[in-house]
């Protein structure tokens, strides 16, 4: 009796664990999993190796660098890495609660202290929770979790074990996934279930389980993310998924600073304001004067006035621009950094084909009439006035009216508390090399399926802890905490659930297992481009041709994708600190660039705005730290004679970037007039060992002009044309002199 029993025992067990993976309950909420989107310590345990160098082709082949004399002193250590805090959202209520995990061939942990990884602007709650993760079905593998959490404070504090990596959890979904064409919503506000697609392989991906970058405390248990994995073009997704067309975006390249960059926060609100105001339609005698007049009273309560002057080396953000147009001055914009500046302009736009029917069927004759008018009519286009934002591209002497010192309004303080990059996360290099991982295939996929390459990035990044978390390390490779099963395929791993009055309870879940990285970045492209069951465009905001830029992509997945109300600020804040949204631009031209030995032979259009110059041929370098001829003997010579300085002791050209910031300089990843640009080693026909500096001359959209010695040899200098794509790539840093 007592066999039997135990028999039924087990059958009711085994058919309870098979529904749960079948059904549509199992829901991508609060998965227990590790990670670190930025590190203190090891930084380089738990990332790829670095990708090799790209190859130089041959242009005139620079002269062989001689390496720099080491610094009299010792160089400063690099950035401490932080690790950002995860607000973790649930169905009912958001709540914030970054996990401390075990890896996955642990079971306990020892917890212990750590320094501080992020600073958030909001102060949250707190709470703790334990789980263990269950065994899954035939077809799945296991992990076993224990966890720990303490919710963000205005600097938070996070902890990890010197045994453990650390993790998150989140609810932060709104829709399912099953393996079969039996769908249950796991609660009734919850979506229904992705039904199948076109690609029978996989199942329809769902919004993955926001994660919970923290700090890991111990190179012993780091896990290594492995570098390669299948191309792309090996995925068959869904041909109808593709873009014909890539759409641009409003932003124009522009990229928008971390909040804490700024010491003037009210520069910060108004390029906010100004950038929320694009792509929408404005009276047809709106113009940059009502712009700016509009920018000024409603954030700062104050008029126009003041007299413009003409451009000085740096133009601050919340100057105004102006130009002489008949012996009179003409506001063009409102400068907002990095060389670029709002103003008002027509814009051509499509208008919609079922008004143009409307229109175009009041005066049909014929069924073929119809047709032709209607096909011309579904095209038409028409102008309104908008604000636009455009980058600095003047001929004509610029005068300029700074922005004096001002106070925010009410209205000003709200979009100031709203400004989108406002999580104070840090670069470190665990993050970097992870980046550099998926970055190329993010780029090929964002471009084929309409989709930003930046925010994909940014939601991997986040989402597996840059790769350190258990589901996204092999065997498992999920970088986006998608459930359900891929190809058959799925691991168990335990989540929290909320019961809809806050209280979290821990549960089992399956998770979708991939072969590789490249797998799961494209289901993730199916989720977005292809939506959920009975809602192809669900997530259609988010969209390139939608959402026209990365900020409203991240902001139109706030609360689809994931229910955490930061959600939108952690991925714009991840895509300021690494730069992504040059992974949402074409592939960077690694050619070395057009060499120009004399000044006769640059190009008009650069020619024409040099401002500064021809370098004397002083040799300012008195100490001798720089061998004549050299790279760094002109760059150093060039700043001098402009009445600026930099140290003797910079190291190699290469290194530029890393020690100017080290010594306090000024360093920027975007190309301007009068700094230096410092070339990573082997970066377009640089030295593979020691790099490259040399000095910009021009800034254009399309490219820099720089002028650089130790190409021709001996003391000769010689210019350059470099190409926008690297001139605004991480290969490339600019440094300000002094």
């Amino acid at each position: 009796m007592k066999k039997i029993v135990m028999a039924i025992c087990g059958v009711v067990v085994f058919c309870w664990g098979a529904a749960s993976l079948r059904s549509g309950a199992l829901k991508a909420d609060n998965l227990l999993q590790e990670s670190s989107v930025v590190e203190r310590t090891v930084p380089e345990s738990s990332t790829v190796a670095e990708p090799a160098a790209p190859e130089a082709p041959a242009a005139p082949e620079p002269i062989q660098e001689t390496p720099m004399p080491e610094t009299p002193a010792d160089e400063p250590s690099g950035d401490v890495s932080e690790a950002p805090s995860v607000k973790e959202p649930t169905e009912s209520a958001p709540a914030d609660e970054p996990i401390s995990e075990t890896i996955p061939e642990s079971s306990t942990t020892e917890p212990s202290s750590s320094d501080s990884s992020i600073t958030e602007s909001s102060t949250k709650g707190e709470s703790t929770e334990s789980s263990t993760s269950g065994t899954s079905g035939s077809q799945t593998s296991s992990s076993t979790a224990t966890s720990t959490s303490k919710s963000d404070t205005s600097t938070a504090s996070n902890t990890s074990s010197s045994t453990t990596s650390s993790s998150s959890s989140s609810t932060g979904t709104t829709a399912t996934s099953s393996s079969t064409s039996q769908e249950q919503p796991s609660t009734p506000s919850a979506p229904s279930a992705p039904g199948s697609t076109p690609n029978p392989a996989p199942s329809t991906p769902t919004p993955p389980v926001q994660s919970e970058p923290k700090v890991q405390a111990s190179a012993a248990v780091i896990q290594e993310t492995p570098a390669a994995f299948s191309e792309t073009s090996t995925l068959q997704l869904p041909s109808e998924l593709k873009t014909a067309e890539v759409a641009q975006s409003d932003l124009k390249g522009y990229e928008l600073p971390l909040l804490s960059s700024f010491e003037n926060k009210a520069q910060a609100a108004l390029i906010y304001d100004g950038i929320k105001k694009l792509g929408i339609e404005q009276e047809p005698d709106f113009n940059t004067e009502h712009l700016a007049a509009k920018l000024y009273s409603d954030l700062f309560g104050i008029e126009i006035t003041g007299t413009p002057e003409k451009q000085a080396d740096e133009i601050s953000v919340g100057s105004l621009l102006y130009r002489k147009k008949d012996d009179q001055l003409e506001m063009i914009g409102i400068s907002i950094g990095k060389d670029y500046y709002l103003t008002a302009e027509d814009v051509e736009v499509e208008v919609s084909p079922d008004a143009t029917k409307i229109e175009a069927n009041e005066d049909i004759e014929s069924s073929e009439n119809d047709n032709d008018q209607n096909n011309e009519e579904s095209d038409k286009k028409e102008k309104q006035r908008q604000v636009v934002l455009q980058p600095m591209d003047i001929d004509e002497e610029v005068f300029v009216q700074t922005l004096p010192d001002v106070t925010l309004t009410e209205y000003g303080q709200t979009i100031l508390a709203e400004y989108p990059a406002s999580i104070n996360f840090t670069e470190n290099e665990a993050s970097k090399k992870f980046i550099s991982t998926i970055a190329e295939d993010a780029r090929k996929l964002g471009q084929e399926y309409d989709v930003f390459a930046s925010v994909m990035i940014a939601q991997a990044l986040l989402e597996s802890g840059s790769g350190s978390s258990s589901l996204s390390l092999p065997p498992n490779y999920n970088l986006f905490g998608v459930k359900g099963t891929y190809q058959g395929q799925a691991v168990s791993m335990a989540t929290q659930e909320d019961r809809g009055n806050g209280d979290l309870y821990s549960i089992n879940s399956a998770f979708r297992k991939y072969p590789n990285y490249a797998a799961s970045l494209g289901d993730y492209v199916q989720l977005l481009r292809g939506g959920i069951s009975g809602n192809d465009g669900y997530y259609q905001k988010a969209w390139r041709s939608t959402a026209k830029n990365y900020l409203r992509s991240t902001h139109a997945l706030t609360g689809t994708y994931a229910t955490d109300t930061s959600y939108d600020r952690k991925l714009n804040s991840i895509i300021a600190v690494y730069n992504l949204t040059q992974y949402d631009r074409v592939k960077v031209d690694q050619s070395s660039g057009v060499f120009i030995k004399g000044k006769e032979e640059i190009p008009k259009e650069y020619r024409s705005m040099m401002r500064y110059p021809d370098y004397n041929g002083i040799n300012y370098n008195t100490s001798g730290s720089y061998p004549v001829g050299q790279c760094t003997w002109y760059a150093f010579n060039r700043v001098k004679q402009l009445g600026k300085s930099v140290d003797d002791f910079m190291g190699n050209g290469g290194e530029w970037g890393t020690k100017g910031k080290a010594l306090g300089y000024e360093v920027s990843r975007e190309p301007k007039a009068g700094w230096l640009i410092s070339f990573t080693p082997g970066t377009a026909g640089s030295d593979p060992r020691y790099g490259h500096v040399a000095f910009v001359e021009v800034v254009r959209p399309e490219g820099i002009l720089i002028s650089e010695g130790n190409v021709y040899g001996g003391t000769v200098i010689s210019y350059r044309v470099i190409d926008a794509n690297l001139a605004k790539s991480d290969l490339v840093t600019y440094i300000k002199a002094k």
